[in-house]
């Protein structure tokens, strides 16, 4: 029905968009370039923000440039599993076998990391929503990270989870980890201007060759949606609907509104 009223070729706000095709908005660029400078320096480096904010794709889009023949990406989503399940996880995605003891899995892993950089390559481990991170867990990943007595990064090791991840990380009991970490980056959300970018750019890829949004639905979009991408994408939809259903030419204030009531 969207399609059809709106002369699109696909839905926009697509979560499964290629990278290439993300908007790139400030937010994005600086994190990409911060995730460069990650890949060079090795370490640990933590991304945090808010939930929606497109962290994940983010990642996404950075694992998409990676060189296969330099780089092997290990990304771990389950971050609420016990230590020795964690450890398993790992040993699994740098090509371990099958270990029933954690020294073993200890064992495994460093050696397939060291067995990756005999052969030019360098692993990035991605754990996502790691603020879900047993507190245990970060102890480990100290340890994991001690190559050559603590003499060598041969890794690039990336913690993506929400603020209470920094939170987390203040604990004192954490500051040896915490002295480890190369980098850090906060995703900020987006401002009006980009708000209005981005869906533009969404509307486009969708086959949208005209204003869609009347300026003042523009406006309370962005307000509705604190500039945070998902809920952009959730309000903006369901605002579509609703203009679709009273057989509009245009999204106005008044369906944003509707739609902003709806999906908060």
């Amino acid at each position: 029905m969207i399609k059809a009223r709106f002369g699109l070729k696909t839905l926009p706000f697509d979560k499964s968009i290629a990278t290439k095709d993300l908007y790139q908005w400030p937010g994005l660029t600086e994190l990409s370039s911060r995730l460069e400078m990650a890949k060079s320096a090795r370490g640990v480096m933590l991304l945090t923000g808010d939930p929606g904010l497109g962290k994940t794709v983010a990642v996404r889009k950075f694992v998409d440039s990676l060189n296969g023949e330099h780089y092997v990406c290990c990304y771990l989503p389950l971050a609420t599993v016990t230590i020795l399940d964690a450890y398993s996880q790992l040993n699994r995605a740098l090509g371990g076998t099958d270990a029933r003891s954690k020294s073993q899995m200890f064992a495994q892993i460093q050696q397939g990391v060291a067995d990756l950089a005999n052969q030019g390559k360098q692993p990035v481990i991605i754990f996502d929503e790691a603020d879900l991170l047993k507190s245990a867990m970060f102890d480990e990943l100290r340890i994991l990270l001690n190559f050559e007595m603590d003499s060598k990064d041969p890794l690039l090791l990336i913690l993506v989870g929400q603020p209470q991840l920094l939170a987390k990380l203040s604990l004192r009991i954490h500051l040896p980890f915490r002295q480890r970490v190369a980098m850090r980056y906060r995703m900020p959300p987006m401002d009006e201007k980009q708000t209005r970018g981005y869906v533009e750019h969404h509307l486009k890829l969708a086959g949208r060759k005209h204003q869609l949004f009347t300026d003042e639905a523009m406006m309370q979009l962005f307000v509705q949606s604190c500039g945070v991408p998902r809920m952009v994408g959730n309000i903006a939809l369901t605002a579509m609907t609703e203009a679709a259903l009273a057989g509009k030419d245009l999204v106005e204030l008044e369906e944003v509104i509707t739609a902003s009531k709806e999906v908060q």
